[in-house]
């Protein structure tokens, strides 16, 4: 004769330790409850169970943040196109977070006159820049008694295709002895010339803005 399986149980026991104070907290509110100490440990435990089994079951706020912002950053531009249609809006501005980054052609010549030579130091790049968010570019001068330059560019695009660029040039690579701070605004595509110093010491920069 073949052994059935065994049925589950109705109901499980299972021990639980816990501490005299505890148990005794416990004693003192079945008996102003008027229940038995199983019945409390069976509904608390049965509530947390379904508190977890719920928390589970849904994405975290994380995940939710996530889903919400992926077409923002994916395309920010269709985005507000589409809500400033929906909006009845002529234009929406996109804040500086989800705007797309900037193209800038970077071109200088920086002169110094010594009292041995005249030295004379041109570069030229091309940087991706986040609005709001300063890009760094590094020069580096190995035959001169300045180990190189730094200049930091934060722009910042306002109406009608302007963008205003904030420009710090550095005297040395770790950004310590500021030469000059020039503010300006430029139109996209076009070219914007900073010019400052004297005759011991030039700096000239042009900047080519457009958007990437």
């Amino acid at each position: 004769m073949m052994n059935r399986p065994r049925q589950p149980k109705k109901s499980e026991k299972i021990e639980v330790r816990l501490s005299h104070e505890e148990k005794s907290a416990l004693q003192s509110l079945a008996r102003r409850q008027g229940r038995t100490i199983s019945t409390i440990v069976r509904d608390l435990l049965a509530d947390h169970l379904r508190d977890v089994l719920q928390a589970e079951q849904q994405p975290s706020i994380r995940e939710r943040t996530a889903m919400i912002l992926k077409p923002v950053a994916t395309h920010p531009r269709k985005l507000a196109a589409a809500l400033a249609a929906s909006l009845g809006l002529g234009v929406l501005v996109l804040p500086t977070a989800v705007a797309e980054p900037v193209k800038v052609e970077l071109q200088g010549d920086f002169q110094r006159t010594t009292a041995e030579a005249r030295e004379q130091h041109k570069f030229n790049s091309v940087m991706a820049i986040e609005p709001g968010t300063p890009g760094t570019f590094l020069t580096a001068t190995p035959e001169s008694d300045v180990p190189g330059y730094r200049i930091e560019l934060t722009v910042s695009p306002e109406e009608a295709g302007r963008i205003q660029i904030d420009v710090s040039i550095y005297r040395g690579l770790e950004g310590d002895d500021l030469i000059a701070h020039p503010v300006l605004t430029a139109e996209a595509g076009k070219e914007a010339r900073i010019h400052v110093g004297d005759d011991a010491e030039s700096y000239e920069i042009a900047l080519k803005i457009g958007e990437s």
